[in-house]
């Protein structure tokens, strides 16, 4: 019975340890597992950057012109009062014939108060082979009976959004534009230089100066100066008033063919300025003051003298 005993422990002891070696073996069947958790990983990451890149500029659907690594960028605004179906931009030259190609091709409308994103090559070279400075724009409007609209000379490598207005409307109306340049918060406007153009500058100062006469109304003075003295003291300051303008234009006269830094000390700093490179005369600059705009030719040397005054 003893050995009977003995035989059946032994074989109970042999079981057991045969079941324990099945549950030892059992684990290694998990790291299979652990490998392929990681893989999916990293398609979530290349579509994270993908909407990452789609999102830049998310607000602006309207894009014009071909992005490239090189390529320089400007905002576009359309504040002229109607939609626009085509625009053109092209260097600034005198033949209103030659505009290149269409850039939107129809793939939007530009409606009033829109944006566009517009890509540019700012190393484009002009005919005799010098780097472009100045581009000029073209719109045509969606409505066949309106006119088309131009913007020239417009610095736009320098510029950062750029916004197309109206003076004005009717057959009157004035298009110019509006921009912000590089980095600068202070907003510059054409208008002033296309009137000039135009040769709608020196009439309409005129009819200013005698708005601006009219409401102090100097002649009917003398005739109610005998009874109310005291009530029409506090009127002659307007007068004087005016005064500083005209002294500060004549000032500024005073400066042509002197130095800018001339014309600084004499004026005092301009509220903004802005250089353009001219055909005729070269790199041209335009300081604007309250009141007027000064205008300066810079020499090889870097030297830059007071051209004139408008």
């Amino acid at each position: 019975m003893k050995k009977r005993y003995v035989m059946l422990a032994a074989v109970l002891t042999f079981s057991l340890a045969a079941v324990g070696c099945g549950k030892k073996e059992e684990p290694k069947a998990e790291p299979p597992a652990a490998t392929a958790t990681p893989v999916p990983t990293s398609a979530p990451t290349q579509g994270a950057l993908v909407q990452m890149q789609k999102s830049e500029n998310s607000d602006i659907k309207n894009v014009i012109g071909e992005k490239t690594s090189t390529a320089s960028k400007v905002i576009m605004i359309n504040q002229t009062g109607g939609d626009v179906a085509s625009i053109y931009v092209r260097p600034t030259i005198d033949d209103d014939e030659e505009w290149g190609s269409e850039l939107v091709q129809g793939k939007f409308v530009l409606k009033n108060s829109e944006k566009a994103l517009y890509y540019f090559d700012p190393n484009q070279k002009d005919e005799d082979g010098n780097t472009v400075s100045t581009y000029d724009i073209r719109i045509v409007y969606t409505e066949e009976d309106r006119s088309e609209c131009y913007f020239r000379k417009l610095p736009l490598k320098n510029i950062s959004q750029i916004t197309l207005c109206m003076d004005e409307s009717g057959d009157s109306s004035i298009p110019y534009a509006k921009y912000l340049s590089g980095t600068s918060k202070k907003e510059f406007s054409t208008l002033n230089e296309v009137k000039q153009r135009l040769g709608l500058l020196d009439s309409e100062d005129d009819t200013e100066d005698e708005e601006q006469t009219e409401t102090p109304e100097p002649t009917e003075m003398p005739e109610t100066t005998p009874t109310p003295d005291v009530t029409q003291a506090p009127e002659e300051p307007a007068d004087p008033d005016e005064l500083p303008k005209t002294d500060e234009i004549k000032a500024a006269e005073s400066c042509i063919g002197q130095s800018l830094d001339t014309l600084i000390g004499v004026c005092g700093e301009p509220i903004g300025s802005d250089y353009q490179e001219e055909p005729e005369t070269g790199e041209t600059g335009y300081h604007y003051y309250d009141t007027f705009t000064v205008s300066t030719t810079v020499d090889e040397d870097g030297n830059e003298i007071v051209s004139g005054v408008w």
